[in-house]
């Protein structure tokens, strides 16, 4: 029997909106996720280092998918290992510095994914 409680549904939906994003829009997604993330860390100090931990993951992976020709994507790169540095050590300030930063490029893919 399939499970309809409303998490289960809302699960499923979330998992399906992702698996059919195009590129672009997963990038975007991503970007809002790890900013969603360090929120909840500053929120949440008890649990900080694990929340912080599954952000740096969401970093590493938008790193990986870089193609580093250019000094835009250089400097992209230098960006996130920048946050990804702020959040290893995960003080209140790095985390708010981090977020600020998260916030700023969740921006600017939006802006960039609406113009596509």
């Amino acid at each position: 029997m399939i499970s309809t409680s409303p998490t289960t549904v809302a699960q499923h939906y979330a998992r399906m909106q992702i698996e059919t994003a195009s590129k672009a829009k997963s990038i975007c997604m991503l970007h809002q996720k790890c900013q969603f993330l360090i929120e909840q860390a500053r929120r949440e100090p008890q649990r900080r280092r694990p929340i912080l931990n599954w952000a740096q993951n969401i970093l590493a992976q938008l790193q990986s998918s870089l193609i580093v020709d250019d000094q835009l994507s250089e400097s992209l790169l230098l960006l996130y290992d920048y946050i990804y540095v702020k959040l290893d050590r995960g003080s209140d300030e790095d985390c708010r510095n981090a977020l600020e930063l998260a916030g700023t490029l969740r921006a600017t893919f939006d802006r960039l994914y609406r113009t596509l």
